[in-house]
């Protein structure tokens, strides 16, 4: 019982610091309205660059901005330039850009509380008992770091900035999920938007 408490506590000690995040906003930025915000994550999954897009631009449009993923309007991103992108843009009404970048995914192992059942056997006088593990042990985890960048049509460089990091343990829907309602969550709190009173 003392080692599943010990594990308990490292667990709630530990998952705070998985969700981390951090941000940064440049120190001249001015919200403006933006008639539409272009989502665009930048992941060799198919799968899960729709659900990261998708999910971003749900919980965008559910506080009121304007948004669209990037993978139903534009064909090609990688390799284009800025005045072509900007071509783009205007033509889908695009003020404000939204990037997510993996930084990285790492595997590592972590081990997850042993729970034990007392076996035990007796007859005719002798009785002899054992405690045998039934779970635990440890298990290979994936944590992936994302950076997530906001630009907009005033300036060339990102007007804002957040690292992310997260563990797949669920699957890529929960995690995309996670990181959308966090990063929106923290563009408002940051003041990235105009907002409706």
């Amino acid at each position: 019982m003392k080692q599943l408490m010990i594990a308990f506590c490292l667990i709630v000690l530990v998952l705070p610091a998985t969700w981390a995040q951090t941000t940064w906003k440049a120190s001249d930025y001015k919200p403006e309205p933006y008639r539409k915000v272009m989502v665009l994550a930048k992941i060799s999954d198919v799968t899960a660059r729709r659900q990261l897009e998708n999910n971003t631009v749900k919980f965008l449009n559910d506080k009121g901005i304007v948004a669209i993923p990037a993978y139903l309007n534009v064909k090609k991103t990688d390799g284009v330039s800025r005045e072509a992108f900007l071509v783009i843009a205007d033509s889908l009404q695009v003020d404000a850009l939204l990037i997510y970048s993996v930084n990285g995914a790492e595997k590592h192992a972590e081990n997850t509380p042993t729970v034990s059942v007392g076996v035990g056997v007796g007859g005719y006088g002798g009785y002899a008992a054992a405690s045998v593990p039934i779970s635990g042990g440890a298990k290979m985890v994936t944590v992936v770091k994302l950076s997530v960048y906001f630009y907009n049509r005033a300036s060339l460089d990102e007007q804002w900035a957040q690292q992310l990091s997260g563990t797949l343990e669920d699957g890529t829907d929960k995690l995309a999920y996670t990181f959308a309602k966090t990063t929106v969550k923290a563009m408002f709190k940051d003041g990235l938007f105009i907002t409706k009173k």
